[in-house]
Parts: C-alpha cells; structure tokens; sequence
C-alpha cells in the first residue's frame, strides 16, 4: 500500500476535526512496508490513532485482536496498515 500524507487542513469536517488525531495520537511508530508498529502513549485513544494512519478504529482493533477499543496500555505495540501517514 502506498503512503500518503496529508496535512489537518485536509481532514476539516472529518471525524475528530483538523488537529484532532493530535492530541489522541502521541506514540510513536516504526515502519515496516505496507504495516507501521505503533506504541501505545500515555493519553491515547484508539480513536485519536486510527485518522493520524487512515484507517478505522475497528481495524485496529482487528489486526491487534482487541476485544475492547476502549483499553490500551502504554507501551503496547499496535500493528496498523496505513492509507495515510502524518
């Protein structure tokens, strides 16, 4: 899958609105090709993660095998396909 970036004035009128990911999405990521391994920081949210890559809370949760988007632990590795990368 191809990277793409796009900046927050691209996502206006987007779920979580321009700068939202920024302040739900503080980890960091590495990237492997066509997957990035995100970990977990303090203050993230599934829902905050999934638009800073493009993708889907559900999808997360899938690909990680989460049963409950709505607990993560610091620190906790997330494999993530991105359609976009900021």
């Amino acid at each position: 899958m191809a990277e793409v970036k796009i900046n927050d004035a691209e996502l206006e009128g987007v779920t979580g609105g321009a700068g939202g990911w920024k302040q739900y999405a503080k980890g960091s990521y590495v990237s492997y090709g066509n997957y990035i391994v995100y970990t977990v920081a303090s203050g993230d949210v599934l829902s905050g993660i999934a638009p800073r890559f493009g993708v889907t809370v559900k999808q997360i949760q899938d690909w990680n095998n989460i049963k409950n988007p709505n607990v993560i632990s610091v620190g906790q590795k997330l494999t993530i396909y991105p359609t976009i990368v900021r």
